[in-house]
């Protein structure tokens, strides 16, 4: 006696493997989202650090009157950034100055990050 299969497939089957398909779909775009954000980030945070970067060596290349705290507004990349500058004397010990740059960026959060150099008080000879 043999034993005699149906061409095609049931129902049961057809439905199984359309849900594994849709399945694997959602995990993909799930994936793809978070890829994207992670990215999206990275981007920002970056812009965030060559703003802040860009302040620092513009005050550690002012000379030492010129030094003054303050704020400003800048985009890079289509990313706003909000630059806190300070300037402290003395810090962290006598005959340096202590210069902070904080940046400041809203997407895709808010993220701060601060950047601090020690320099010498006095004019350096060169």
């Amino acid at each position: 006696m043999r034993w005699r299969s149906e061409d095609g497939f049931t129902l049961i089957e057809v439905l199984a493997a359309a849900g594994l398909l849709v399945s694997a779909g959602i995990v993909a775009t799930l994936g793809a989202v978070a890829m994207l954000r992670l990215e999206r980030a990275a981007h920002a945070e970056a812009v965030g650090l060559a703003v802040a970067t860009e302040k620092l060596e513009e005050l550690i290349a002012a000379t030492p009157p010129a030094r003054a705290g303050g704020n400003d507004g800048t985009e890079l990349d289509g990313v706003p950034v909000t630059r806190i500058w300070r300037v402290i004397a003395a810090a962290p010990a006598p005959g340096l100055t202590r210069l902070e740059v904080t940046a400041r960026w809203d997407r895709p959060r808010t993220t701060l990050l601060t950047l601090v150099a020690a320099v010498p008080s006095g004019a350096v000879l060169p």
